[in-house]
C-alpha cells in the first residue's frame, strides 16, 4: 500500500515474509518495529502495538471503561489506528468517532468517506460537524488573508475550538487524539528551541481541562513510532485517505521531523530515547499551566464560548471575522463558467494545462500553455519563474480531476496571483 501525508511524505508497505522467523512465535516474521532488535508476523506485531496502548492507558489514568469518549478522525492513518486499537481492547467502551469537515476542496469529503466507512468497518456511531454548515467558510479561504502562508496554524485554531464545543454538544468526558511518537518528538524540539515552555507542557500523553465543563485530553499512542503505525492500519485493513491536504506546509515541527529520521539511521533507539529524557528528566522542570478560574474567562461576543480574550471574542471568531472583509473569495469554476468569461476577457487571461506532456500534446484547450505537474513541489523561487510573466494575468488552471490543478491555484494564491481552479475540464479539451 502506498499513503501520501501533508508535505508529500510518503509511506509504503507490501507485508511478504522475511528469513527470519518471528521473536515470539514460530511463524514467519513480516516486519521489524522501530526502534527494536524483534522481528514479528502479522498477529504478534498488533498484539505488541496494542499492549504498548493498553499500558499507556493504565499507567496515565487516561479514562475509566464507564467514561464517554470521543475519538477526533481526520481520515488517515493514525486516528484510525487509534479508533480500532480502542475498539478491540475495549469493546464496550462508549466509544464515539468525530469528524470535522473542514470544506477543503479535494479532500475533506475524500476523508470524510474513508472516516464514515472506518466506523461502520469498526461498529463506532459517527458524528460529523461540517465547518460550511457552521461557520459558512471553508479552510481554503483563508489564502485571501494574512494567514495565507500560515494555513495550519489557523486550521488548527478551528479544530481545537470545535474539539472542546463537540466535546460539550456530544457530553463527553475524554477527547482521544492520534498524536504519535514522531508528533510528539518534532513538535518537543521545535517548541524547545524557540522556548516555548508552557507549551511543551501540553505535550503530556494526558491533559486536565483547562476550565471547568473541557473534557480531559488524551494521546494513548503518543509513544509509538509513525510507521508502525502505518503499518497497523494496512496489517488491519483500516480504510484510510490516501491524498495529502493540499495545504500541507512544511512547518518547523516537519523539519525537524525529517532531522529525527535522518538521526534514526544512526541510532535505531534515538527516539525513544529522546521521549524518555523528555517524560523523565525535562517534564518534571516545567512550569504547570494552571487551569483558568471562571472569573478568568469570559463568553464570546459572538459564538458564547469561554474565552480569556480582554476583547471578548474568542481567537476562533477573530479568524473568522478576517474572511468577512473578502467579498469575493471564488478559487474554482466550473467550464460552463469558464467559457463563457474567457469569450469575452481572453486577452487578460492565461489558461494553464499541468496535465501530462503527452495528453496536452493530444489536445488541450487552444491557448493553454504546458506547465509540469511536477512544478508543484519546486522551491518558491522555481515555480514562481516559471509564472512571472502572469503575475498581471488571471491565472485558471486545469488537469484530469481538478485536484493537482487546485494545488497549483492554492499556491498561485498564496504568492498573491490572482487564480482560479477549472473543474470538468473535459469539456476544454479539443483533440488533435
Amino acid at each position: 500500500m502506498k499513503y501520501v501525508k501533508c508535505g508529500a511524505e510518503v509511506f509504503e508497505f507490501t507485508p511478504k515474509p522475511l528469513s527470519k522467523k518471528c521473536s515470539y512465535c514460530e511463524e514467519r516474521a513480516i516486519l521489524s518495529p522501530e526502534g527494536t532488535s524483534l522481528y514479528l508476523c502479522k498477529d504478534c506485531f498488533l498484539r505488541f502495538c496494542e499492549r504498548r496502548v493498553r499500558e499507556n492507558i493504565q499507567s496515565y489514568k487516561m479514562f475509566k471503561e464507564t467514561d464517554k469518549v470521543g475519538v477526533f478522525l481526520s481520515g488517515g492513518k493514525d486516528s484510525a489506528t487509534l479508533l480500532a486499537i480502542l475498539k478491540k481492547l475495549f469493546p464496550t467502551l462508549n466509544l464515539v468517532g468525530i469528524y470535522l469537515n473542514l470544506g477543503i476542496r479535494y479532500y475533506s469529503d475524500f476523508a470524510q468517506s474513508a472516516v464514515e466507512d472506518l466506523c461502520q468497518k469498526l461498529d463506532v456511531p459517527l458524528h460529523i460537524v461540517s465547518l460550511i454548515e457552521r461557520e459558512g467558510i471553508r479552510i481554503d479561504d483563508f489564502v485571501f488573508t494574512n494567514f495565507k502562508d500560515k494555513i495550519c496554524s489557523v486550521c488548527g485554531v478551528i479544530k481545537r475550538y470545535y474539539f472542546s464545543k463537540v466535546a460539550k454538544e456530544l457530553n463527553l468526558d475524554v477527547i482521544a487524539t492520534g498524536h504519535h511518537l514522531d508528533d510528539t518528538l518534532s513538535t518537543m524540539l521545535s517548541l524547545f528551541f524557540n522556548g516555548d515552555f508552557i507549551s511543551l507542557s501540553r505535550l503530556k500523553p494526558t491533559l486536565p481541562p483547562t476550565y471547568a465543563g473541557q473534557a480531559r485530553k488524551i494521546k494513548p499512542i503518543f509513544n509509538l513510532p509513525e510507521k508502525d503505525i502505518f503499518y497497523y492500519a494496512v496489517l488491519s485493513e483500516l480504510p484510510i485517505e490516501g491524498c495529502s491536504c493540499p495545504h500541507g506546509e512544511i512547518t518547523p515541527a516537519k523539519r525537524w521531523k525529517v532531522w529525527l529520521n535522518e538521526k534514526l539511521k544512526e541510532d535505531k533507539t534515538v527516539k525513544f530515547r529522546l521521549l524518555s529524557i523528555f517524560m523523565k528528566k525535562l517534564l518534571p522542570l516545567l512550569p504547570i499551566e494552571e487551569s483558568k478560574k471562571d472569573e478568568e474567562l469570559v463568553p464570546c461576543k459572538v459564538c458564547g464560548e469561554p474565552t480569556p480574550s480582554k476583547s471578548q471574542v474568542c481567537v476562533k471568531c477573530r479568524r473568522v471575522a478576517l474572511l468577512q472583509r473578502v467579498e469575493d473569495r471564488k478559487l474554482e469554476w466550473t467550464a460552463e463558467e469558464f467559457l463563457g468569461y474567457y469569450s469575452e476577457n481572453a486577452d487578460r487571461i492565461v489558461v494553464c494545462d499541468v496535465r501530462e506532456r503527452e495528453d496536452y500534446e493530444s489536445g488541450t484547450f487552444p491557448s493553454a500553455v504546458w506547465i509540469n505537474p511536477n512544478l508543484i513541489s519546486a522551491e518558491d523561487k522555481e515555480f514562481l519563474r516559471h509564472f512571472k510573466n502572469f503575475r498581471n494575468k488571471e491565472i485558471f488552471c486545469f488537469c484530469y480531476t481538478g485536484r493537482l490543478s487546485y494545488m497549483f491555484v492554492l499556491r498561485l494564491c498564496k504568492l498573491e496571483f490572482k487564480a482560479y481552479n477549472v473543474k470538468n475540464s473535459e469539456e476544454l479539451l479539443i483533440k488533435k
